[in-house]
């Protein structure tokens, strides 16, 4: 059965206060299971950057704010997760043994592949009945009971600028979005819009809608039947901003221009068809974006990204992943004097080496300083939008 709203499998986030700080994010491990590293010591004169772009005149102090937000993600809803929504895949199950090589256009994994595996007649059907399901009206109720005061929203892109497979598959994705706010509003909750999704995968996960570099074979033993299985995060890469090199661990040195401007129009139609509802509280302009791109073309959309929001909707916060680079010297000087802006850094400890519960405490602990530091160092507001206690 599916779940309810605000159980284990739906990560909760809440923001955190300005304390002392001593230790950066570096030790921790990331959702991809690479551990985090510090980068090379770097003086604090780079704090000041002579040549510095993204720097905003109204000269804010952001992290001395006071405001403070808590809730929890709509997860598995209008992105597709198979861990948080295993039901919708079932149906998936031994397809090698009805279609034998032909299995992969028949297997869905992430929004994509199920709406190309299903095609937009019988994927809508499917998506409809689940999104009435997955968000009721006493989920919102529930989660407003519990003190929550914000809702962190996955959207796919193809809601706001639609491209194949999506078309016909999520028709109504918008309108059942509008149910939700509304729902959000009756219960004096707000929204964070989060761009879950970008066309040619942010981070190759399936939760970015698509995941990359599948690879897919099939097993034969001593019985005649081969079956086929895949493998996917040894070889996994993302190709939203450009094209990646598995061979040589490596983007080219220019951005793909048409995938930025259209990820950027992205950005422009959700804050244009929302900027007039008092519900929304924030936009999140893309969710983990992998940390081999140049950490220049990240900064560079959420600076063009943060403008295109602010036009439209100058009062909403504009929160950006870390990138999962979450240490001060990959960002100093960044959007320094910009109001309404925030970092979101995600903590999950499941890909960690195994250790004594001890351990576990001790890394969940010690990721608080990390999340002061970024914050003292950087005047840059830290929320914390997915974590979770599993670990493994």
């Amino acid at each position: 059965p599916h779940h309810p709203i605000g159980v284990a499998t739906v990560a909760p986030f809440s923001m955190l206060s300005l304390l002392s700080a001593s230790l950066a994010l570096a030790g921790t491990v990331g959702r991809d299971g690479r551990l985090e590293q510090p980068p090379p010591s770097v003086g604090r004169e780079l704090r000041e950057l002579k040549d510095n772009p993204y720097v905003c005149e109204e000269g804010v102090e952001t992290a001395k704010e006071e405001w403070k937000v808590f809730g929890t993600n709509l997860g598995g809803w209008l992105v597709l997760e198979p861990w948080i929504t295993p039901s919708l895949f079932y149906q998936f199950l031994s397809v090698d043994r009805k279609f034998g090589k032909e299995a992969p256009a028949h297997t869905g994994m992430d929004t994509y592949t199920f709406c190309a595996a299903l095609g937009p007649k019988e994927g809508n059907k499917q998506l409809r009945r689940h999104w009435a399901s997955w968000v009721r009206e006493e989920d919102v109720r529930a989660i407003a009971q519990s003190g929550a005061t914000v809702v962190r929203i996955p959207v796919g892109d193809w809601m706001y600028v639609p491209y194949e497979p999506y078309i016909g598959c999520t028709d109504g994705s918008l309108e059942e979005l509008e149910r939700a706010l509304a729902l959000l509003r009756k219960y004096g909750l707000r929204a964070l819009l989060d761009v879950h999704a970008m066309q040619g995968s942010q981070n190759g996960f399936d939760n970015s809608g698509q995941a990359l570099r599948v690879k897919w074979t099939q097993v034969s033993a001593q019985d005649p039947e081969a079956v086929t299985t895949f493998e996917h995060w040894p070889q996994r890469a993302a190709d939203w901003l450009a094209p990646y090199d598995n061979a040589k661990g490596a983007y080219p040195p220019e951005m793909n221009k048409t995938a930025y401007d259209r990820s950027l129009d992205v950005i422009r139609k959700l804050a244009e068809r929302h900027r007039g509802d008092a519900t929304v509280w924030g936009v999140e302009p893309v969710n983990e974006p992998w940390q081999m791109y140049p950490t220049e073309w990240i900064k560079q959309f959420y600076w063009d990204a943060y403008h295109i929001t602010r036009e439209a909707a100058k009062d909403w916060k504009f929160v950006m992943h870390d990138s999962f680079r979450g240490y001060p010297a990959e960002w100093w000087g960044f959007m320094k004097g910009c109001p309404n802006k925030a970092m979101d850094s995600h903590i999950y400890q499941a890909w960690a080496n195994p250790m004594i519960a001890k351990g576990f405490f001790d890394a969940a602990c010690g990721m608080a300083g990390g999340l002061r530091t970024m914050e003292e160092q950087l005047d840059m507001p830290m929320i914390v939008g997915e974590w979770s206690l599993a670990t493994d």
